[in-house]
């Protein structure tokens, strides 16, 4: 049986590559909704390429602009009418082998969602030794997105693991933006406390694994947890506690261990220590700024209910209202620092 399949992609001042993306992807797709963040100028040119290139398919929104797309993932699956769903960025190509296959892969499919191998770093078509496991094609209405950056969502239902040497996503260096600034003003408002931390221990663990393997409570995911909280007990720490600058040390050390390990580099131990010793320096940093208590009060809200709850941005009304409100501006991660800090001090009628 034939399903109907939505490929959904968000764009910020980047047309070119989305036009790349939605050309490659066009002839599979029955429906590509676009969720793009650009200037007005860059938002006009994509709705007349529409027009002069026929593209009937695409279906074309507008949102204000928050830095990165993860805060409007919900809104924008909520807007695809395909019972499937392919989620791709501008700077993302799918292998010939899931493009010819995929209508055949959900017409068949006995799950939820899949997870599928995207490779990082590709090179004139070279790919390097470094790939993650992601959620990318998934029935509409299985998934939840919090809008934290680079998460993977929670699947309801199976999730299945997709044979990695055939069905992949390739990460293109030449078509990448520069987006690490924006997530790196973000990680203040991701700051742990004990309870996330254990959370982004495992979740780091699997992705770079394989992320529906937490749905089936591996072993030694099962074992990490139980290391993790005896910890905890033994040092007298409480969940509702920020972490120390030692375990913030900790977890960037154990993530990118296991980075360098999966991109073969020899100096692993060495490179993991720098980038570990790097960002907990500036985690710690954070504790000092004047916005500093606040910006932990914030943080455990969106690892309690996520970003996207928090500034209710599942919601048309408030999409709306935030694009008559800022559309008109350049919007980006300073925007969506406002808002958060709006939504904290004025609580539920912080749009009022």
């Amino acid at each position: 049986m034939a399903e109907r399949l939505s490929v959904l992609v968000f764009s910020r001042n980047d047309i070119d590559k989305a036009l790349g993306v939605i050309r490659d992807m066009y002839g599979i797709a029955d429906e590509i909704v676009i969720v793009d963040s650009s200037l007005k100028a860059q938002h006009s040119r994509l709705i007349e390429s529409k027009r002069r290139l026929g593209l009937k398919k695409l279906r074309i929104l507008h949102a204000v602009a928050l830095g990165y797309a993860d805060p409007l993932r919900m809104y924008a699956i909520g807007k695809c009418t395909g019972r499937w769903i392919l989620m791709l960025d501008t700077d993302e190509r799918v292998s010939p082998e899931l493009k010819a296959g995929i209508n055949e892969l959900i017409g068949n499919a006995r799950c939820s969602a899949f997870s599928m191998k995207r490779y990082e770093d590709v090179s004139a078509g070279r790919r390097g030794a470094y790939a993650n496991w992601q959620i990318r094609l998934f029935r509409k209405g299985a998934v939840t997105f919090k809008g934290i950056i680079h998460e993977e969502p929670k699947v309801s239902g199976r999730l299945e693991k997709l044979d990695g040497s055939r069905y992949f996503i390739d990460h293109v260096n030449e078509l990448k933006g520069r987006s690490g600034v924006q997530y790196g003003i973000m990680e203040k408002f991701l700051r742990m406390s004990y309870r996330s931390f254990n959370e982004r221990i495992i979740e780091s663990f699997y992705k770079v694994t394989m992320p529906g393997r937490r749905n089936r409570a591996g072993s030694f995911g099962m074992s990490l947890k139980a290391l993790l909280l005896a910890y905890e007990k033994l040092g007298g720490k409480r969940e509702d506690d920020e972490i120390s600058g030692f375990d913030y040390f900790l977890f960037y050390y154990l993530y990118y261990f296991s980075v360098y390990v999966k991109m073969r580099r020899i100096d692993c131990l060495v490179a993991a220590f720098r980038a570990a010793r790097y960002l907990a320096g500036q985690s710690m940093g954070w504790r000092e700024e004047p916005e500093g208590d606040e910006n932990l009060m914030i943080s455990k809200e969106l690892y309690r209910i996520g970003l996207i709850r928090f500034l209710e941005l599942d919601k048309e009304s408030t999409i709306s209202r935030l694009n008559k409100r800022y559309g008109g501006g350049k919007g980006g991660i300073r925007l969506l620092i406002s808002l958060l800090r709006l939504r904290y001090e004025k609580g539920r009628r912080w749009l009022d």
